[in-house]
């Protein structure tokens, strides 16, 4: 099979940015706090004053309900987090509740160790676009390492057997698998790439996608990281995008700055089960920081200055399965 691919290009980042509001472009909504795995390289289980948890759902609809006046706007309205949806009892209610309240690109990414063939029927059937796999090797072994209290043959089968009911049942459903690069795992993506390009199908829109991991700013040791020397002066001075395009809400409604701040919504911006979601994104906190990014001083702040988020989008490569 072909292998067509695209790699992200680099580019410097201005966001034209004056102060005036801004309405995302990408929503991220953490239904649930918590997760069934236990992966070296992510900080789902470190500690933080957060309590895992589930959004209660009168909070999560009163949420879309003020988001939808936007909904024009945002590109993307994802529903996961530092968590794994699927764990989540009222996911599939949620999705239905968003997709009736006329957003698009809906999504969730999942580990899919916990993925039946009845949740994954429901979730299909409540119109979820986008479903992300997380699977990092093309053996037991190494996923499992990965992937720490997962089951790699069960993982695998879950997946192939929610495309398999995508394409027989004529769900509209895309799949993108996600491959987290690292030093354990690198020598065995040609395996992995060729086993799910048999599997997804580009006419779909189904992708693969692999990325470098990274340390969450810091906040992992960087002992697997494939590129220790990563500094670029010219990205150190961009604008980080994701603080222009991107809310991220959290299980007990805070909101965080970005993916790196995930753990612990460090910043204050607000929460939107107070506050309208939009004037939280807006809060003076909030464009204080997106000044500083803007005046080319993002390395001001610690958890930028250790952030390699923007160091490895270039490195993304996208496989469209053919």
């Amino acid at each position: 099979m072909a292998e067509a691919s695209s790699n992200v290009t680099a580019q410097p980042y201005d966001p034209k940015w004056d102060g005036s509001r801004i309405v995302p472009k990408r929503v991220v909504i953490e239904t649930i706090f918590g997760c069934n795995a236990a992966c070296d390289f992510c900080v789902v289980n470190q500690p933080t004053s957060r309590a895992k948890g589930t959004m209660p759902m009168d909070k999560f609809q009163g949420l879309i309900d003020a988001l939808a006046p936007h909904r024009d706007a945002i590109d993307m309205l994802d529903l996961f987090g530092l968590g794994e949806p699927v764990i989540d009892p009222y996911l599939a209610e949620r999705v239905r509740y968003v997709k009736a309240a006329g957003f698009r690109n809906t999504s969730i990414s999942t580990n899919a160790h916990l993925l039946s063939a009845e949740k994954a029927r429901a979730l299909m059937a409540a119109g979820l676009d986008t479903v992300i796999f997380s699977i990092d090797g093309a053996t037991k072994a190494t996923h499992e390492a990965a992937r720490v209290r997962t089951n790699f043959e069960r993982v695998v089968g879950n997946a192939v057997d929610m495309i398999r009911i995508r394409d027989t049942e004529g769900f509209a459903t895309r799949f993108v698998v996600r491959f987290v690069r690292q030093p354990s795992n690198e020598d065995e993506w040609d395996d992995y790439l060729r086993f799910w390009q048999r599997v997804v199908s580009p006419a779909k829109r189904d992708l693969i996608i692999r990325y470098d991991v990274h340390t969450w700013s810091g906040a992992i040791e960087d002992g697997e990281i494939v590129d220790q020397e990563w500094r670029d002066p010219v990205i150190d001075r961009n604008a980080c995008h994701h603080i222009y395009e991107k809310l991220v809400i959290l299980a007990d409604g805070s909101v965080s700055l970005c993916f790196e701040d995930i753990l612990d919504a460090q910043f204050g911006f607000g929460n939107v089960f107070e506050n309208d979601p939009i004037e939280v994104f807006n809060s003076p906190r909030f464009n204080k920081i997106r000044k500083l990014h803007a005046d080319g001083k993002r390395r001001n702040m610690k958890i930028c200055d250790g952030c390699m988020v923007l160091y490895n989008e270039p490195k993304r490569l996208l496989i469209d399965g053919r």
